[in-house]
């Protein structure tokens, strides 16, 4: 299913902003002259799941295996080290959605966020996805 602009926000919504996911795949392909398709593989909860018997304290959300998928990539930047694991998503995830642009960012940090962000030299913003289009898909976790 595409993410636009029209459906950013329940999306979000749905995967409860990606609070806490964990990135457990990129898959980057490209062909000569081409621009490429990322593919990012994350486990994050879902409010169409709700735990059926859920315990004092416990999550009210079963985890889901979320792909988004970036076509027309035309940059993007993915961090990772001992001091600085970011497989995590802390802050969760924030998206903007155009007709002809998409932006995928995996750090959008903990305040207001804008999509203009990624492009500065901040504390945050430092794995992203820049492309025409973004879909996603939802499978169980296996």
């Amino acid at each position: 299913m595409q993410i636009t602009s029209e459906n950013s926000a329940a999306f979000l919504e749905r995967f409860v902003k990606f609070y806490d996911a964990v990135i457990v795949g990129v898959d980057i392909r490209a062909l000569p002259g081409k621009f490429a398709t990322i593919a990012v593989e994350l486990q994050a909860m879902d409010r169409m799941r709700p735990v059926i018997a859920p315990t004092g304290g416990g999550r009210q959300f079963e985890w889901c295996q979320v792909r988004l998928i970036v076509h027309g990539v035309h940059e993007y930047r993915f961090v990772e080290s001992r001091q600085y694991p970011y497989r995590v998503l802390s802050d969760g995830l924030a998206v903007a959605a155009a007709p002809t642009e998409f932006v995928l960012d995996l750090d959008p940090g903990p305040d207001e966020w804008a999509s203009a962000q990624i492009q500065s030299q901040g504390s945050y913003s430092k794995q992203y996805i820049l492309g025409e289009r973004g879909d996603f898909e939802v499978t169980n976790i296996l």
